[in-house]
């Protein structure tokens, strides 16, 4: 899905724009967000028409173009984009911004040549520039992939993979598709591992998971593959995701030997033919991947309804079985299919495989004019080049290979072709292949190796034996590998160097403390995977290290997963580790394993940890604490209680006996418990009279008084609280709490001598105003609503009251433009009210166009207040005296959909709406269902929809 980015927004706070600029502003914004995008653009114009010289006339035209692009209308947003380039003055942000929106267009109109002209028409100077430029190179991609394009996409997505940008985790997991449909399954999962470090991975789970387990699956590792579509199975989705996880688990279990559990899930679909003939085959698919061709057979000839893939199957089980001439005649079968090009492929193979390599030679034109894919004809290729190589006739090899390196110029077709070179003598060739090897692959790993052993060869063979030696050194100066030494030491005896040799046969690796020191420097880093290697380089070589050193390192793998955060791991080498005869930090490997079972939410485990840490005697104090702490967590307070209890009681250091009491009183407030609340309560402040925690408590005593009703043990708290505290935010907070209770317990007098208390005027007016208010004494209150709006803290509270008052009196013009006050203001807790005063007031006095755009604007802008559903209701009853019965349908539907309450109401507009509109089959729909709901009230309704005309 599109996300519209908001360009106007981050814009809004400056100084000198209009309050009911910035409003109308904010409205567009949540109208956007809302996604009603034809109110939103008609807003746009009017806002453009409203304030001609407003200087986000240009971002609102942006805005526009961005919306035509999320909406699908690419040639529209080009056209709006491309004027803005013309006619506005753009900074350089807005410009990138622009040719960011245009590479998108360009993409969904599949035009890649200009949308790659746009994306590089982006300033990529700038953190925001490159990041445009990371997010138009993800489009190009993604554009690419969904043009099956994978290995453009995965060249634009690796560029922008590059950048390290914003959009670094959606470039990843994009590239990780880009991968896994290029048949990259190491790379994908690469990928995936990279994704799995971000924070989205939530929100594309079920389609991560199958990655992973595919690609585990296609690299052979079936544990983890099933674990990851086991996920996917038990998830509650019905997407195809889930149906080829169940397939694959099939697949999975028979490789595992674990026939059983195949048939089991096979039993289960039974009922569901085309998935059952689909599972079937995925018996005779991995039977045959399998080389257990009879049971392939078996099971392919056990579907019902055999289609050409399974007939392919079976030709090839066939094949496989050397049954050729059944399998050639159900290849023949598929000549006029899409198979066509195996038929003949395996005709050729069969050849091969009866080692009549003259054969497939020989009648290699077969494959003339044939509508190869690429795939098929590099495979084609494959199989003449590799008789060809069996013929020794390497020319034939040679012309066969490059052709495929012509078709798909790769890391793997390029590397055959030299191997080929190799035994062409042609010296010449080879050389400029190598040569072309290393510049298009330098940092290769995979035929690094064997494309060093073939160039070193040719050196020798041209009488360039230094040359050789240096080959294989600058390899050994970045890889280890034995193959490599022997070569070299072979090649340095046949040159004499044996001053070389013997340096050569001396070298040994560095040493285990240089490798633990790497160890501690890297884990310091935060590199904890290579840390990890560094580690277990030591503890894999008992014999060979120290006992201290083993033991250092044993530890340290453990406290390297815990900073990895792989608690899993943690825990287990920390449990080894305390199981074994270890001393070093000991203490430390049972905490680390009591907070690993801790932060894995088994609070039980971790308390068994720290029981034994309680036997050390300087950290059991903490492991006491830390018990009750695991307990309060899990919301266990009579067991966190306990806990506390014994830290209060036995701890030897202070801090532990004082925070023990106290969370013993933080807990029998949670679990409100007053009469033993008040116990501890009073201990603690006996013991503890000058402890920055008193203050807490009585806060929390004074809560619970009032959540018990004792509103008068409350306000004795509140006062007492307010005497006693010398910081200065509770002293006001708990001064405004006994005025609240003062209000509660309805005693004015009481009230009106707290409020008289309050310091600032301005707060001590704001009181009043409430406490006349609450006495029916409106002049007075409106007096004092008179002083509250010249002040800048109240002004907002002041204009409400005055705005109501005037309503009441129906003096609407006055009560507007009170309300209009609070609106203009930057910010305000009563803009919701203020919005509902006027949009009540344009109603009255019939501006409906007005008073619906501003019942909108109150519950798109303010949907949790108490007004949004009145404004709702109210909007749809507008739309419906302006004869906008659409919009009254979609506003009354919408109620119907999101509110438990009023839909007898709504059932009824939405009948009456729909027959107004003659929409007879939507009305009886609504008639059903408020049949359902109230079906006394539905009787009415009933000669009409029975055959009657009249409702």
């Amino acid at each position: 899905m599109r996300k519209l980015k908001l360009f106007i927004a981050g814009v809004l706070i400056c100084s000198g724009l209009l309050a009911s600029e910035k409003e109308d502003i904010k409205f567009l914004d949540e109208l956007f967000l809302q996604k009603k995008y034809s109110m939103a653009l008609q807003e746009s114009n009017n806002f453009i028409t409203k304030y001609p010289r407003s200087r986000y006339i240009k971002n609102i035209r942006i805005r526009m173009g961005q919306v035509y692009y999320v909406e699908g209308r690419y040639q529209e947003a080009i056209n709006t984009l491309n004027g803005c380039l013309k006619e506005l003055k753009l900074t350089q942000s807005e410009m990138n911004n622009i040719y960011l929106y245009l590479t998108k267009s360009y993409v969904g109109l599949k035009d890649f040549e200009t949308a790659t002209k746009a994306a590089n028409l982006i300033n990529k100077t700038t953190t925001e520039g490159k990041n445009d430029y990371e997010e138009a190179l993800l489009a190009l991609g993604k554009g690419y992939m969904d043009n099956k394009d994978y290995i453009r996409a995965q060249r634009e997505l690796t560029s922008a993979l590059n950048l390290q940008g914003r959009n670094y985790e959606d470039v990843v997991l994009n590239l990780a598709l880009a991968a896994y449909n290029n048949s990259q399954y190491i790379k994908t999962i690469v990928y995936l591992d990279e994704y799995y470090r971000g924070g989205k991975v939530g929100t594309n789970q079920e389609l991560v998971d199958y990655l992973y387990g595919s690609s585990y699956y296609k690299t052979n590792e079936s544990t983890k593959a099933l674990n990851h579509f086991t996920k996917v199975k038990d998830s509650k989705s019905t997407s195809e995701y889930k149906t080829l996880s169940v397939l694959t688990m099939i697949e999975i279990y028979l490789k595992q030997g674990n026939s059983r559990e195949a048939e089991n899930i096979l039993s289960t679909l039974s009922s569901e033919p085309k998935l059952y003939n689909t599972a079937l085959k995925s018996f005779g698919d991995f039977y045959i991947v399998r080389g257990t061709n009879d049971k392939a057979l078996e099971y392919y000839n056990k579907i019902s309804n055999k289609d050409t893939d399974v007939i392919y199957g079976i030709a090839l089980s066939q094949y496989r079985l050397k049954d050729y001439k059944n399998s050639l005649e159900n290849f023949r079968k598929l000549y006029t299919t899409k198979y066509k090009n195996e038929s003949i492929y395996y005709q050729l193979s069969i050849e091969y495989l009866n080692k009549n390599y003259k054969w497939v030679l020989g009648n290699r034109n077969l494959v003339t004019g044939l509508n190869l894919k690429k795939e098929e004809e590099i495979a084609i290729n494959n199989l003449i080049a590799a008789s060809a190589f069996e013929e020794r006739e390497f020319k034939v090899a040679e012309e066969y290979y490059r052709k495929n390196n012509n078709i798909s110029p790769t890391k793997e077709s390029l590397y055959r072709l030299i191997v080929a070179l190799s035994r062409t003598k042609d010296r010449g060739v080879l050389n400029s292949a190598i040569a072309e090897f290393n510049t298009k692959y330098p940092g290769d790993q995979e035929y690094k190796k064997n494309i060093t052993i073939i160039s070193s060869d040719n050196l020798l063979s041209e009488g360039k034996g230094d040359a050789a030696i240096n080959l294989y050194k600058d390899y050994l100066a970045t890889n280890r590998d034995p193959d490599i030494v022997s070569n070299l030491i072979e090649v340095m005896i046949a040159q004499k160097k044996y001053n070389e040799v013997m340096q050569y046969l001396n070298m040994q690796d560095a040493s285990l403390e240089n490798t633990y020191q790497k160890g501690i420097a890297t884990m310091g880093m935060g590199r904890y995977e290579e840390a990890d290697m560094y580690f277990k380089q030591i503890t894999s070589n008992q014999t060979s290290a120290d006992k201290a050193l083993y033991e250092k390192a044993n530890y340290n793998v453990i406290k390297n997963y815990f900073l990895w955060e792989r608690y899993e791991d943690s825990i287990s080498s920390g449990e080894a580790y305390i199981a074994g005869d270890n001393i070093f930090a000991l203490e430390d490997v049972v905490d680390k394993v009591a907070i690993s079972y801790f932060r894995l939410d088994n609070p039980e485990k971790a308390r068994e940890y720290f029981e034994k840490l309680k036997l050390v005697s300087s950290l059991g104090d903490y492991a006491q604490f830390q018990i009750g702490e695991t307990y309060y967590t899990e919301k266990k307070y009579k067991e966190a209680i306990e806990a506390y209890k014994i830290s209060a009681e036995e701890s030897k250091t202070a801090e532990y006996k004082e925070k023990g009491l106290y969370w013993q009183i933080s807990s029998l407030y949670l679990l409100k418990d007053s009469a033993n609340f008040e116990i501890k309560s009073k201990e603690f402040m006996s013991s503890y009279p000058n402890s920055r925690l008193k203050d807490n408590i009585l806060l929390m005593e004074g809560e619970l008084y009032g959540i018990s009703g004792n509103n008068s043990n409350s306000l004795n708290t509140y006062e007492k609280l307010y005497t006693q505290t010398k910081d200065e935010t509770l002293k006001e907070k708990s001064l405004m709490k006994v005025i609240e209770l003062s209000q509660n317990t309805k005693n004015l007098q009481k009230e009106l001598e707290w409020i008289n208390k309050i310091t600032n005027d301005e707060k001590k007016s704001y009181y009043m105003a409430n406490h006349f208010q609450r006495e029916k004494k409106i002049e007075e209150a409106k007096a004092e609503y008179e002083k509250l709006i010249n002040t800048n803290s109240y002004k907002d509270y002041g204009s409400l009251g005055l705005g109501d008052y005037y309503y009441s009196n129906k003096d609407y013009e006055t009560a507007k433009s009170y309300y209009n006050t609070i609106l203009s203001l930057e910010n305000s807790a009563y803009k919701d009210k203020a919005l509902f005063g006027v949009a009540n007031i344009e109603k009255e006095t019939g501006l409906l166009n007005e008073a619906v755009r501003n019942y909108t604007k109150l519950y798109l802008l303010y949907p949790a207040s108490e007004f949004a559903l009145e404004s709702k209701i109210r909007s749809a009853e507008v739309y419906e005296r302006l004869n906008s019965f659409t919009d009254a349908i979609a506003q009354y539907d919408e109620l119907l959909k999101t509110e438990s309450k009023n839909k007898d109401y709504f059932l009824e507009k939405l009948i009456f709406l729909n027959l107004k509109i003659e929409k007879k089959e939507n009305a009886k729909r609504y008639y059903e269902q408020l049949k359902r709901e109230n079906a006394n009230l539905s009787e009415k309704y009933k000669d009409f929809f029975n055959g009657g005309e009249n409702i």
